[in-house]
């Protein structure tokens, strides 16, 4: 991964970025997208954690692209899923229904457990990226992020699902 790739982020990303400032050098550092459902969810949803409301206008014109999945493509991934369908949240659910339709290179960076293994399942272990990570190929230090956002976690997550450690 390096400055001006494709990262798909999701709520979890946005609002950490914004907690510890580093959303700026993010989102003009790399060529982010995300979906709808993930808007929603920074600003609104359970996941919203932010102190203060990132005004919607000013969120999406950080993106190269907003994309919102549609009920007949949540309906597909579901009926072509072999197996149980991961416990995911709606928009990381939205985002790897998008992601998994994309023919491009792309990175996704996201601090969920379920979404990584849904990730890794998946065959996309080598695109799964964290924040830590991103941050790093931009020379911004990341010393203040949770522990669940730093390239220590996801390599650690990674290899235990790679070996059924889960």
């Amino acid at each position: 991964m390096k400055r001006g790739d494709l990262i798909l982020v999701d709520a979890c990303i946005i609002i950490e970025a914004h907690h510890t400032g580093t959303w700026t050098a993010l989102h003009k550092g790399f060529a982010l997208e995300t979906v709808e459902t993930c808007i929603v969810e920074a600003q609104t949803g359970k996941a919203n954690r932010i102190n203060q409301q990132i005004l919607d206008s000013d969120l999406r014109k950080c993106f190269q692209n907003i994309y919102a999945v549609t009920e007949l493509e949540r309906a597909m991934h579901a009926a072509n899923f072999d197996g149980e369908m991961p416990a995911l949240d709606a928009g990381e659910l939205d985002l790897w229904i998008h992601a998994l339709q994309r023919n491009d290179v792309w990175f996704l960076c996201g601090p969920d457990r379920a979404s990584m293994k849904f990730g890794c399942q998946a065959g996309q272990k080598d695109k799964l990226v964290s924040l830590e990570q991103a941050l790093s190929r931009l020379n911004i230090g990341a010393a203040n992020l949770k522990a669940h956002y730093q390239e220590r976690w996801l390599s650690d997550v990674k290899v235990k699902f790679t070996l059924g450690l889960h």
